[in-house]
């Protein structure tokens, strides 16, 4: 009898096993999210390579876009949930009137995006730009970056040839002679400067800021506030993680574009990053607290984006609800579940 009894209890524990791990497989919340290959990503490619998603009860799906604009019709078409993107597409999504919020601010970058010139051309410092040949990506950072040196070097976006090109085409067009000068960003700017040309200007040289910010789809952030949640958490966990152990964390982003791990911590270092807590991205030099969003560091670079594509007819008309980009809700609803 009592060999029967050990028997269906071994049978009944195995079942629970199984049920139980059917129906965490059943629960787990499906996310799809959209990032750019030409850009680094090293929190993000740690979290989907070590499987932290899978651990938070997340089915993670990642799609893979050539840059950030080219996320905004994917959006629309609600086919990804979450980007990762530029400051840029995500005011032109929204300007234009597409359902987006930032949910929160990743990185900030003081030195990725470089303006990288050839000394055989005879460029040496932002004066020198005149009358030379620099790649952009028009409508972009890139582009914003290079008005602002031309404007402290005294001149006018006349006085040199702008190249319209994607940041993947500028390190070619550079080896080809077919440009003197580009304003990228990493890994685009470190091949550039590989091929010998040499940094000049920096975000942080121009008294600018840049960064990365995770947009989400205004449809998904009400219809799934628990997958966010759990997104959140994600993060928060490969970010303390990415403390503890630098090298470890960036080991995935490095395998991804093929560096060694010597070279891509110069890269990392040559990008001049910080990644905010949540608690910092509430407060003014980001985000900013709850009901001044707009008058935050973020808000106010937001807004000169904002009036830069409108003069460049990238947009109608410069947005006021700057409070529904910026949602900084979810970020406020997990720190008070962490208490």
């Amino acid at each position: 009898m009592f060999r029967r009894i050990s028997r269906l209890a071994v049978i009944a524990a195995v079942t629970f096993l199984v049920s139980s791990h059917h129906l965490l497989a059943q629960e787990a919340r499906k996310i799809r999210i959209g990032y750019q290959t030409g850009e680094i990503n090293v929190i993000l490619s740690y979290a989907v390579g070590k499987g932290l998603f899978k651990q938070n009860g997340l089915d993670v799906t990642v799609s893979q876009f050539p840059a950030g604009p080219a996320m905004l019709p994917a959006i629309a078409a609600g086919e990804i949930d979450l980007a990762w993107m530029g400051e840029f597409p995500a005011v032109t999504g929204f300007a234009n009137g597409l359902p987006v919020q930032i949910i929160f601010m990743e990185r900030i970058d003081a030195t990725n995006v470089r303006l990288a010139a050839n000394p055989a051309a005879g460029i040496a410092s932002l004066s020198d730009l005149k009358g030379k040949r620099i790649g952009v990506a028009v409508g972009s950072t890139s582009h914003y970056h290079l008005l602002r040196a031309l404007e402290k070097a005294g001149l006018q976006p006349s006085d040199v040839t702008l190249v319209n090109l994607s940041p993947a085409n500028m390190p070619p067009a550079y080896v080809a002679g077919q440009i003197d000068a580009a304003f990228v960003w990493e890994p685009n700017v470190g091949a550039i400067e590989r091929a010998g040309a040499k940094p000049i200007a920096t975000t942080k040289s121009l008294d600018m800021i840049t960064g990365g910010v995770w947009v989400a789809r205004k449809g998904f952030v009400n219809d799934s506030p628990e997958a966010l949640q759990l997104f959140l958490k994600t993060w928060d966990q490969a970010q303390q993680d990415y403390k503890k152990d630098p090298a470890g964390v960036r080991a995935y982003e490095a395998k991804r574009i093929d560096m060694t791990a010597d070279q891509f911590d110069k890269l990392v270092e040559g990008q001049g990053v910080a990644h905010p807590t949540f608690e910092q991205v509430l407060t003014s030099d980001f985000m900013g607290p709850p009901g001044h969003e707009a008058d935050s560091r973020l808000g106010k670079h937001l807004q000169g984006i904002a009036a830069f594509l409108l003069r460049e007819k990238r947009i109608q008309s410069i947005p006021t609800n700057w409070s529904d980009l910026l949602y900084t809700k979810p970020v406020q609803t997990y720190l008070e579940s962490r208490k």
